[in-house]
């Protein structure tokens, strides 16, 4: 059954909250940049959102992850080659001209990162136990690319809601497409549980780091170890990120 407005509503207002609250600091970490955002939904026609993507003549560099557990999410990073060869070489502290093992290696990490990032957020808020799964890079048209994620939420006769981040870079304009594949079933259970929150019971065994409840804390230690060198290397280490207004 398709959300109603209301739900679609909550649904896009949680999403920012996790994105703005986790996933821009991640990155902004990252990239040593402030970064912007901008938030799509879309529901149940899949085809909907392609008109809104990239086009598939052009290729995209992706990496894609899921948790599952008391939820099931797909995850979708896209980003176009020119903006990835930009991220390989600032995570690897040298320049870069091709996505070759160790860039790849490189935009899995930062997938993984964004992921765990916002997966923290939704279990602080819900106390959701969820499984994160390894990142796979893959190259293509971010439309077909989407397909197989998609594919894995629902079958033919389910709804689907899909939610677009674009995350960009406001010194480099480096361009992320964070895509948030959800069955309609999942989307209300996640709403349901910012009303019940205060009666699930929060969980805290971290000691598999795929593992995220409470907090994931090797992705936390990787993000104080970034505030540190960050600190170091700036004089003003006030990281200023702006949050734009959700697309209606």
């Amino acid at each position: 059954m398709s959300l109603r407005y209301s739900e679609i509503k909550k649904l896009k207002g949680t999403i920012d909250d996790y994105i703005t609250e986790k996933t821009c600091h991640a990155l902004s970490l990252l990239l040593n940049e402030p970064i912007k955002h901008k938030l799509s939904m879309f529901e149940n026609n899949p085809n909907s959102i392609n008109f809104h993507l990239p086009s598939n003549e052009i290729q995209m560099c992706s990496v894609r992850l899921n948790g599952k557990g008391d939820l099931h999410i797909e995850l979708l990073y896209s980003t176009k080659l020119h903006y990835a060869i930009k991220i390989a070489s600032k995570l690897l502290g040298t320049e870069v001209n091709e996505i070759d093992e160790m860039g790849t290696s490189a935009l899995q990490e930062v997938a993984n990162i964004l992921t765990g990032s916002f997966f923290n957020a939704l279990s602080e808020n819900t106390g959701f136990r969820i499984d994160l799964s390894t990142p796979k890079f893959k190259e293509g048209g971010i439309q077909k690319l989407l397909l197989e994620p998609t594919k894995d939420v629902i079958n033919i006769t389910d709804d689907v809601v899909i939610t677009e981040v674009l995350l960009k870079g406001t010194q480099t304009g480096i361009e992320i497409h964070m895509l948030i594949i959800q069955h309609t079933e999942h989307a209300r259970k996640l709403l349901s549980s910012q009303i019940r929150n205060s009666l699930i019971s929060k969980y805290t065994d971290s000691s598999d780091p795929h593992k995220i409840g409470d907090e994931n804390l090797e992705i936390n230690a990787l993000l104080d170890e970034m505030k540190i060198k960050d600190r170091d290397s700036k004089t003003n280490t006030n990281i200023k990120l702006k949050k734009y207004e959700e697309t209606k």
